[in-house]
C-alpha cells in the first residue's frame, strides 16, 4: 500500500454518517468529495489508496464515477469500493464488471463496511486487470453476496 488515504464520495450526506469518523479513528486518512466530478479531481492529483462510492455516481451525463475509476489504467493500483442500497444481484454483478475490488451493501451497516475497508486497505495493492471477464459467484470480490 503506497498511501493510507481513502477517499469518500458522499453526494448523499446522510447515506453514511459516522463512516469518516470511524474510517479516522482506525487511522486511515480520508478525503470527502460531495460529487464525481470533485472526486475525480481528487484522484487524479493525489496518492489515493481507496476509493469508496455508491455504484451509480455519475460523473456527467452518462458515465458512472465507479466504472471511470474502475476501468482507468492510470488509476489500477487505486483500490474500488462500490456500495449501494439495494442489495441486488446485479448491482454486485455490474460492481465486478466495472473493475470493483469491493462492494458492500450501505444497510448492512457501518461495521460491515470497515470490515471490507480494512481488509481492501491491508492487501497488497496490485494492479487491476483493465479487463474482467464475468466470473462465478462468489469470486473474490470482497463484501456482500
Amino acid at each position: 500500500m503506497y498511501s493510507n488515504t481513502i477517499l469518500l464520495v458522499q453526494s448523499h450526506a446522510d447515506a453514511l454518517p459516522h463512516l469518516r469518523i470511524r474510517l479516522e479513528d482506525k487511522g486511515y486518512t480520508v478525503v470527502e468529495a460531495a460529487d464525481a466530478t470533485t472526486a475525480m479531481d481528487i484522484v487524479n492529483r493525489s496518492e489515493i489508496a481507496l476509493v469508496v462510492t455508491e455504484l451509480y455516481v455519475r460523473l456527467g451525463t452518462s458515465r458512472c464515477l465507479a466504472r471511470v475509476i474502475g476501468k482507468s489504467p492510470a488509476l489500477r493500483r487505486t483500490k474500488l469500493l462500490a456500495y449501494t442500497a439495494h442489495g441486488k444481484r446485479a448491482d454486485r454483478d455490474w460492481a465486478l464488471r466495472i473493475g470493483a475490488d469491493g462492494y458492500v451493501i450501505s444497510r448492512s451497516g457501518e461495521d460491515r463496511f470497515l470490515s471490507v475497508v480494512d481488509h481492501l486497505m491491508e492487501a497488497p495493492s496490485l494492479p487491476r486487470r483493465t479487463a474482467r471477464r464475468a466470473r462465478k459467484p462468489n469470486n473474490g470480490l470482497r463484501g456482500e453476496n
